[in-house]
C-alpha cells in the first residue's frame, strides 16, 4: 500500500491521520468537517477505521473451499450468534486454514451503506475498511486494550476483539477468561490515552499480569503501524469491493473486449469442468463421512445403499425402539432413553456412540460447555433410581465444544 489516510466516524465530524506504506504518521490526528476530509482525501488511497461496536468478530468452519460454496453457506453458519436476519447483514471473512475454519466478521448492511454513502457524497471513495478491534497489537498470549477517554477496545484473539465501555472492561475479562483455553493466563498490555492513567485495580483483581502503558502518540497512529504488518481483514468482500475507475480506464477498447472474450472462453471451457471435478471429490468425501458414522452407530449394518442412509437408519432406530420398549435389552432401553432426549436438544449433534460392559457413551458436538451439564439433568430428572449419568470429558474446539457423555443403569 502506498501513502494513504486513515479515516474515523466521530460524531458530528471526521477524524483523519495521513500514512505512509510503513505505517508511520506523517501528521498529526486532523479533525473537520466533510469538506475538510474532502480535499485531504484527493488522490489519495482512502481507509475506514470501522468502531468496534459496528461490527461482531466471531469465526466458522466450513468443510469446503469454493468461493460460491463458501459465501452462500457462511451466513448460516454464525447464524446462531446473530439477532437479526442475515439477508439485513453484511458477511467479510479471513484466510481459511486447513481444517475449514476460518474468522468471519458481520455487519449491517444498512451501517456499512451509510458509510459509503456519505462519503460518496463527499467524492471520497473507499480503498478498504478494517473492524478497529483487529488493528491493536497482537501477540500470543498477550490480551491487548486501548482506552480513549470512555471508549475501550480490547483484542483476545488474532481474529477476535471487542468494543465496550471502561465501566464494563473487568466484567467482559472475567467472562472471556472463563472460556479461554490457553495453558498459561494471558497476560495484559493495557495502552491509554491522555494525561491521566485509568484505574485497572479490577483488572489486577483477575490475576493476570497487566502492563499499563500511555500510546506513544495515538489510537490511530497505533493501528496504523499494526494495519502496515496486514492485520485483519478487508471488510470490503463480495458487491461492496470497490471498482479501480482508473485502472479500467487505462484499457483501450479493443483490448477490453479482447480480454472479456478470453475470460469468457476460460470459464466456459475451464471453469465449469474444475468445479465439476472439486464438487465430485466433496460428494464423495461426504459420502464417506455419512457411511463412517453410519457403520460407527450400527455395527452390524451390512451393505449400505446410497442415497437411501436415512431411511435405513429410521428403520434400525425404530427396531431398536420397538425392542427396546420391552425391555429385552440393556444397550437397547438406554439407546431409546438417550436418543428421545437427543431428538429434543437442537444444540446438540451427536458424532458417534459406543456400549462398553453395561455403559452407553454418546460422543456430542455443542456450542457452550454448560449445554452437556444441562443434558446430563434432562437425562437423570426422573430417573435418578434406575440410571446413573456422568460427563467423561468436554473440550473447546474452534469448532465448538465436543465431550462425552456416560450413561448407565444403577446397581
Amino acid at each position: 500500500m502506498a501513502d494513504y489516510i486513515l479515516i474515523h466516524f466521530s460524531d458530528d465530524q471526521f477524524e483523519w491521520l495521513s500514512v505512509n506504506a510503513k505505517g508511520r504518521p506523517l501528521s498529526g490526528v486532523g479533525r473537520g468537517n466533510g469538506e475538510e476530509l474532502a480535499t485531504v482525501c484527493q488522490n489519495k488511497e482512502v481507509v475506514l477505521l470501522v468502531p468496534g461496536t459496528d461490527v461482531l468478530l466471531t469465526n466458522a468452519t466450513i468443510p469446503t473451499r469454493n468461493a460460491t460454496g463458501i459465501a452462500r453457506a457462511l451466513p448460516y453458519a454464525v447464524e446462531e450468534q446473530l439477532a437479526e436476519d442475515v439477508d439485513l447483514l453484511h458477511f467479510a471473512r479471513g484466510e481459511q486454514d486447513t481444517e475449514g475454519a476460518m474468522p468471519v466478521a458481520v455487519i449491517r448492511r444498512q451501517c456499512l451503506d451509510y458509510y459509503l454513502e456519505v462519503l460518496a457524497q463527499l467524492g471520497v471513495q473507499l480503498t478498504s475498511a478494517y473492524a478497529a478491534p483487529l488493528l491493536l497489537p497482537w501477540k500470543e498470549g498477550v490480551w491487548t486494550v486501548l482506552i480513549e477517554g470512555k471508549e475501550v477496545l480490547l483484542r483476545y484473539g488474532s481474529d477476535q476483539g471487542l468494543a465496550l465501555n471502561s465501566d464494563s472492561l473487568a466484567l467482559i475479562v472475567t467472562r472471556l477468561l472463563k472460556e479461554y483455553t490457553g495453558d498459561d493466563q494471558p497476560t495484559f498490555k493495557v495502552w491509554y490515552g491522555g494525561d491521566t492513567a485509568p484505574d485497572i485495580a479490577q483488572l489486577e483483581l483477575t490475576g493476570c499480569e497487566v502492563d499499563l502503558l500511555p500510546v506513544p502518540e495515538t489510537g490511530m497512529a497505533m493501528m496504523a503501524s499494526t494495519l502496515a504488518l496486514n492485520s485483519g481483514f478487508d471488510l470490503l468482500q463480495g458487491e461492496y469491493r470497490p471498482q479501480n475507475a482508473d485502472s479500467l480506464m487505462s484499457f483501450k477498447p479493443w483490448r477490453m473486449a479482447v480480454t472479456f472474450l478470453a475470460l469468457a472462453c476460460f470459464i466456459q471451457l475451464g471453469g465449469v469442468g474444475y468445479n465439476y471435478w472439486q464438487l465430485i471429490a466433496e460428494d464423495k468425501k461426504l459420502a464417506q463421512e455419512i457411511e463412517s458414522i453410519y457403520r460407527g452407530t450400527f455395527p452390524d449394518a451390512g451393505k449400505i445403499i446410497r442415497g437411501s442412509e436415512r431411511r435405513q437408519a429410521d428403520r434400525k432406530l425404530a427396531a431398536l425402539r420397538q425392542q427396546s420398549g420391552r425391555g429385552s435389552d440393556t444397550f437397547l432401553a438406554l439407546l431409546h432413553m438417550s436418543g428421545e432426549e437427543l431428538a429434543k436438544e437442537k444444540r446438540l449433534r451427536l458424532e458417534g456412540l459406543s456400549y462398553q460392559s453395561g455403559a452407553l457413551t454418546l460422543r456430542l458436538q455443542g456450542s457452550d460447555l454448560s449445554q452437556f451439564e444441562t443434558f446430563k439433568q434432562k437425562l437423570q430428572q426422573g430417573r435418578e433410581r434406575d440410571i446413573e449419568v456422568e460427563v467423561l470429558s468436554a473440550a473447546s474446539r474452534r469448532e465448538g465444544v465436543n465431550g462425552r457423555i456416560m450413561i448407565k443403569e444403577r446397581k
